[in-house]
């Protein structure tokens, strides 16, 4: 490995590392999800599939953009969060199916706050749990944002063939 290689995992590492600590975390488990699932390694495939999962709201977190609708002072970039997503893609590669417990634990041990640093397996574990839990509401919401729009397409067909079908017996 060279070193700038070095230094781009350490950064994607700090990214990850970042998002658990001060944000959700949900993004980059929905991409451990889809990358797991799908094998998807391209940043803009992830992006869709990411989007597709939990939303556009969950998948700007942390980014100064118009779709992130729950700004916070916390942000890692601009714009789309393809950092966060070449991060996540380069660290599966490089540590394989336990990326994001393997990079989170390096990050308390070396980059976190001193609180993480201690007992840093632990406590990389305990942010992955609490990002679990916030992951999972965001995909069931999702899901129910989905119906609801499928539902209401479906109601204003329905209005609309019921009103044809009532000019048309006038």
């Amino acid at each position: 490995m060279t070193a700038n290689h070095f230094a781009d995992i350490r950064d994607a590492i700090v990214m990850l590392g970042k998002e658990f600590e001060f944000a959700s975390g949900i993004r980059a488990l929905a991409a451990d999800n889809i990358i797991r699932e799908k094998g998807i390694d391209d940043p803009d495939e992830l992006f869709d599939a990411c989007e597709e999962l939990i939303g556009s709201t969950n998948l700007f977190e942390s980014y100064d953009d118009a779709l992130n609708t729950r700004p916070t002072d916390f942000v890692l970039g601009q714009g789309c969060p393809f950092l966060s997503l070449n991060a996540y893609i380069e660290l599966a590669d490089v540590y394989g199916a336990d990326w994001i417990s393997l990079a989170l634990t390096e990050y308390a041990a070396h980059y976190g706050s001193v609180k993480l640093r201690r007992l840093a397996p632990r406590n990389a574990e305990e942010m992955i749990g609490s990002a679990r839990e916030r992951f999972g509401d965001a995909v069931l919401l999702k899901v129910g944002r989905d119906i609801g729009e499928s539902l209401q397409g479906l109601s204003s067909r329905l209005k609309g063939a019921l009103s044809l079908r009532g000019s048309a017996t006038i």
